[in-house]
């Protein structure tokens, strides 16, 4: 029968040896001024289940309390495509005006309790940090390629990977016209608003128009994927060894998953790198 969670301090969980803990026996951490969490062993592995409550009547953060709980599950997610530890990030908000976020962070049962607490508030405190980047600098992506019958189906497809890894996507075709602004400037709009940009190449459509104004004008870090043995125009082949901005990534009908995780994991290592180079030789930039 399973028992109910045992109330622990900050103090006592410290010299607590987590590898004698019954297998699904539970330890609550609930304490002012320390994440609240639940901690389970599952044999040689604890899960612990960090939970944040925005009570929205005193949420005083300038993005809404629903958009910032969504980011924090971006946020999770994020953290989980690049190998951290996390997982089943989730939002409950049943009970109005109450906002829950929890999501799961797995640590050996070897662990000492001075290491589980910090580690437990470094997750919390790069959740909440991460969520914050993504309101203020972005994490999403724009997607371009055909986007009729099954090129639209492809781009759904790439985009339902990126948005499982923490992306917002944007299909162009689904984003709303502006009277007065043109395809491109509609184009470029959204390219800006994104950290990079997925064009899919498979099949010629009105990306090739696109393609120069968002790589060369915007400068905009391009992923092209691009099945196998297929593709919409031989034009852009040499144009991959002059620049660092853009790459093309072949897939086939299996792996298509795998090559957006790879060419999303590529365009990140890109806008690090580039950052990286500007912190080195713009004065202004460099961290303090």
């Amino acid at each position: 029968m399973k028992c109910d969670p045992i109330e622990i301090s900050i103090a006592e969980i410290k010299t607590t040896d987590f590898t004698r803990i019954k297998r699904g026996d539970s330890l609550q951490i609930f304490e002012s001024d320390f994440p609240e969490c639940l901690i389970t062993r599952k044999g040689k592995v604890l899960n612990c289940e960090l939970r944040e409550h925005i009570y929205t009547k005193y949420w005083m953060h300038k993005f809404h309390a629903m958009v910032f709980a969504e980011a924090m599950v971006r946020a999770v997610r994020r953290f989980m495509s690049e190998g951290q530890p996390l997982s089943n990030p989730s939002i409950e908000n049943d009970d109005e005006p109450h906002i829950f976020i929890s999501w799961n962070l797995l640590l050996p049962a070897a662990i000492n309790g001075e290491r589980l607490v910090s580690a437990v508030r470094e997750c919390w405190d790069s959740v909440w940090q991460r969520a914050n980047n993504i309101l203020e600098d972005s994490e999403s992506v724009l997607i371009l390629g055909k986007d009729t019958g099954p090129g639209m189906k492809r781009l759904k497809t790439i985009a339902a990977v990126l948005e499982d890894s923490g992306h917002y996507v944007y299909i162009i075709k689904d984003q709303p016209d502006r009277l007065g602004e043109s395809i491109i400037q509609k184009v470029l709009r959204y390219a800006l608003l994104s950290r990079f940009v997925v064009i899919e190449n498979t099949e010629p459509s009105g990306h090739l128009y696109e393609v120069p104004h968002v790589t060369k004008m915007a400068e905009c870090i391009t992923a092209i994927l691009q099945e196998k043995g297929k593709g919409s125009t031989w034009m852009f082949e040499d144009a991959y060894g002059k620049s660092k901005a853009w790459r093309k990534f072949t897939y086939t009908s299996k792996d298509l998953a795998s090559t957006v995780i790879q060419a999303a994991d590529w365009a990140h290592r890109e806008l690090e790198a580039f950052a990286d180079y500007q912190r080195s030789v713009l004065p202004w930039m460099k961290k303090k």
